[in-house]
């Protein structure tokens, strides 16, 4: 077969060329820090990348959800805690109350503070968190809990099961209901109901303490309080143990971003050591490459030059 001076030069120069374009390559992954600079280099690599950044802003998202649980649910128990606070107040205050030997004027000094509470009560019910209330079941936009002037304490917030619960998206499929509903403040959860409701609890308190009726004050009113406060104290080991899974949860979410950032470098990002190898090992053919040229082809070359 006979091979021509200039099929030579052809394939020389394709072969200079080839060097020319992978030099070029590694230039301009040195530069940024890449390995891949378009789908055409590795579709393989280019696929798990896509889907490795689509992974790693889910989570990002998971992330600012468990965030803004944590917040949540922290308001939320020590707005519960500060509502225990105020109804071990008011059982001081009715086992006093049913101390038959009080003056009007004892009993009366009682009933303001009573009536007081009553309207802090409302107030914590009406806590709100980023301005959100978090008592007011899915509607958040308004103050839940108000005080008539009769002194009745009144829920205003959602009610129904599919209107109460907050819920956050914390993994791939994977949700966490996050609030308490101010329903089951007054009235208890639908799987354990209170035999009477916060108000109606409150308003008698008021009534028997105007009418003097410390049996009623000593009896079952006294009870009644006493299955309130232990309600509250109920709801806020359930907002315990929502908090502890929530800070597994972040624990988790923040291993796993890890992780897939890690996997994400070592599929993108360039190790600079090896790729500077790489380049001069090509750069050192390039040259070795135009010197022997010049000696085989040197007439061609000559030629070509003139």
């Amino acid at each position: 077969m006979r091979i021509t001076n200039q099929s030579m030069l052809n394939n020389y120069l394709n072969n200079l060329n080839r060097n020319l374009v992978k030099m070029s390559k590694y230039q301009d992954q040195m530069s940024s820090g890449k390995e891949i600079r378009r789908p055409s280099d590795d579709p393989y690599a280019v696929t798990r990348s896509m889907s490795l950044h689509t992974s790693i802003n889910q989570n990002g998202q998971y992330l600012r959800n468990i965030e803004d649980s944590l917040g949540w649910v922290d308001m939320t128990d020590s707005a519960l805690g500060s509502m225990g606070d105020i109804m071990n107040r008011l059982r001081e205050l009715v086992v006093r109350g049913a101390n038959g030997s009080l003056s009007d004027a004892d009993r009366n000094a009682i009933l303001d503070e009573v009536i007081q509470l009553i309207g802090q009560i409302s107030q914590i019910g009406n806590t709100n968190y980023d301005g959100r209330y978090i008592f007011g079941g899915q509607d958040t936009t308004k103050p839940p809990f108000e005080v008539l002037n009769n002194n009745e304490l009144v829920y205003n917030g959602a009610a129904g099961p599919e209107h109460e619960v907050l819920t956050r998206e914390i993994s791939q499929n994977v949700t966490i209901d996050i609030n308490v509903p101010g329903t089951w403040i007054m009235y208890g959860k639908a799987s354990d109901p209170l035999a009477v409701d916060l108000a109606t609890t409150l308003n008698n308190i008021v009534v028997s303490l105007e009418n003097g009726d410390t049996q009623a004050l000593g009896g079952e009113l006294l009870g009644q309080l006493d299955k309130h406060i232990d309600n509250l104290l109920a709801l806020r080991s359930e907002m315990g143990a929502k908090y502890n899974r929530l800070e597994a949860a972040k624990l988790k979410n923040e291993e796993e971003t890890f992780n897939m950032t890690k996997l994400l470098s070592k599929t993108e990002d360039v190790d600079l050591a090896e790729k500077i190898m790489q380049y001069s090992m090509m750069e050192s053919v390039y040259y070795a490459s135009l010197s022997m040229g010049a000696k085989i082809l040197q007439p061609t070359l000559l030629d070509f030059l003139k």
